[in-house]
């Protein structure tokens, strides 16, 4: 009876080992298709996006810089320092088959590898299609350090001299809309060269020097301003 009773002990411990073996697969295999199926419908998507709508890449021109306000303030009789409030407007072009629409977001405006500024994008929407859409954007400058700016470019190659270099970067969360419905979120990596000849703006009497808050505006087909901005594409 000891025999019989302990084989079938064996016997029981052996199925339940067996059973909890195949439920662990079974799980493994439930949650390996949980990741799939989102990767898959991703993948789709994307396809698509691509070979279908054969998607373009929006166009954004300048069109007008607006110094809304700024102010100089001079310390220990020698150091200048400026803050200013700067309005980009920007002309909107999207000839592709879906809209966008752009999430609010904060770039950073760099110079020599340090945060001097931000910029505010405020949400937008590009429709399907359209060629006219203007957005304004804010620059803001809290307190530059305007006599080293000018002192380290002064020193600079002929080619560089009394070209103020700034760096705009920072990511833009967009939305694929078709018929009002978000197809697919994607992230946009940004990043602008801009270059002023700031003696170049003194000299046309474009942006005048003085000291206090004031608006003032100029345009951007002139060779004292330049920019240029790659992209990228993030899911």
């Amino acid at each position: 009876m000891d025999v019989i009773s302990s084989f079938r002990n064996s016997e029981h411990s052996c199925c339940l080992k067996l059973c909890h073996a195949y439920s662990f697969k079974r799980s493994c295999l439930f949650l390996l298709l949980f990741l799939l199926v989102p990767v898959v419908f991703l993948g789709v998507a994307t396809l698509i996006i691509i070979f279908v709508m054969k998607p373009q890449k929006p166009v954004f021109s300048l069109q007008d810089v607006s110094v809304d306000s700024y102010k100089l303030n001079a310390y220990s009789g020698s150091t200048l320092f400026v803050s200013s409030v700067i309005t980009l407007t920007l002309n909107a072009q999207n000839h592709n088959k879906i809209g966008i629409w752009y999430t609010p977001s904060h770039l950073e405006a760099l110079y020599d590898g340090l945060p001097i500024g931000t910029i505010q994008i405020p949400g937008f929407l590009q429709p399907a299609h359209s060629s006219n859409v203007t957005m304004q954007t804010r620059l803001l400058f809290p307190c530059v350090n305007a006599s080293q700016i000018i002192g380290e470019a002064s020193i600079q190659e002929d080619s560089r001299k009394n070209m103020f270099q700034m760096k705009i970067v920072g990511d833009v969360g967009a939305h694929l809309l078709v018929f009002h419905i978000i197809l697919l979120k994607i992230k946009v990596g940004l990043e602008c060269d801009i270059n002023i000849d700031y003696e170049e703006l003194t000299n046309r009497n474009e942006v005048h020097n003085t000291t206090g808050s004031f608006p003032a505006s100029f345009p951007t087909n002139t060779q004292s301003l330049f920019m240029n901005c790659t992209w990228a594409l993030y899911m």
